[in-house]
């Protein structure tokens, strides 16, 4: 049998090897989002040369603070049953180690037995949500009540009180980060720095002198990356159809563990298509909020 290949970090020149990977194995990934994904500024990619066959596998560790996940493990079927997911994986994992206490990662199938030998264990199970028959995109989304693009600031929704602010840079760390920390237990604001453009964010009525209080927040990449993070179900519901009205092609991945999303999904007619398992590395992430989670980020990084 021969040696397994090399495992040594990423350079462009392997972009086109680990898109054909990524791809074949996740059903069709584009361009842009590989791109993305190598691309990040808290990314790390690794991959497997061999001397006779080029670049048969790729793993990436994405950190995020105190937590990190792996993501994008692929293995090229020639090399499958060798140990080389082992030897990816744990590659990956040690540099996710390297700041965060947990590292997570979505897991499918028979990959799930290789993270339970290096020591991963179940944290619950994250469902993908697609419509049967997709219907046609809407020429003019529709955007739910009290919301407003995180990106706009010629044109901020103000608060109720009459005042009103700029949006920008100073809506994704005051509105959109506690947001999304509270539902994650997680710092990704380098990821969330990407979607900035394409952010809605959604109002509710606080009460008392509270004027309007940000309740939630969908993004999404034109690829079909992107999140939505909501507090109540109502809000959801109209960030989710908002979403999917303008996108129809785009998959919802969120824990099983938030039944209102599940109702939202099969209300708007979508059907659970298959599931992965969340695993973790080390300690409970404190502070997640499966209930509050409406769609993944990316299936590589929840």
């Amino acid at each position: 049998m021969p040696a397994l290949p090399e495992l040594r970090t990423y350079a462009p020149a392997d972009f086109s090897a680990v898109l054909g990977l990524i791809a074949n194995a996740f059903g069709g990934e584009s361009q842009d989002s590989v791109r993305f994904a190598v691309s990040a500024s808290n990314t790390t990619t690794f991959v497997a040369e061999s001397a006779g066959a080029g670049v048969v596998g790729v793993a990436m560790a994405i950190a995020f603070g105190r937590t990190a996940w792996l993501g994008n493990v692929v293995v090229s079927p020639a090399w499958r049953r060798r140990g080389l997911g082992h030897a990816l994986t744990e590659r990956a994992l040690q540099q996710a180690l390297g700041e965060a206490d947990t590292v997570l990662l979505l897991a499918l199938g028979d990959a799930q037995r290789i993270y339970e030998r290096i020591g991963f264990v179940a944290d619950g199970l994250y469902g993908t949500w697609t419509y049967p028959d997709p219907p046609a995109a809407a020429a003019e989304p529709a955007r739910p009540a009290g919301q407003t693009t995180a990106a706009a600031a010629a044109e901020p929704a103000p608060p109720a009180d009459g005042g009103g602010e700029a949006v920008g840079d100073r809506a994704l760390a005051e509105l959109c980060l506690p947001l999304d920390r509270a539902a994650t237990g997680e710092d990704r604001r380098a990821y969330l720095e990407y979607f900035m453009p394409v952010m809605r964010i959604a109002y509710t009525e606080g009460g008392g002198d509270r004027g309007r209080v940000a309740a939630g927040y969908s993004a999404r990449l034109p690829w079909g990356t992107g999140a939505v993070i909501a507090d109540d179900p109502r809000v959801a519901a109209g960030l989710v159809g908002d979403l999917l009205r303008a996108f129809p092609q785009t998959r919802l991945e969120f824990p099983d563990a938030n039944e209102a999303g599940c109702r939202v999904a099969a209300d708007l007619g979508l059907a659970r298509v298959k599931e992965n398992l969340r695993m973790r590395f080390g300690p409970p992430v404190v502070g997640f909020r499966p209930q509050c989670v409406y769609k993944a980020l990316t299936p590589a990084v929840g």
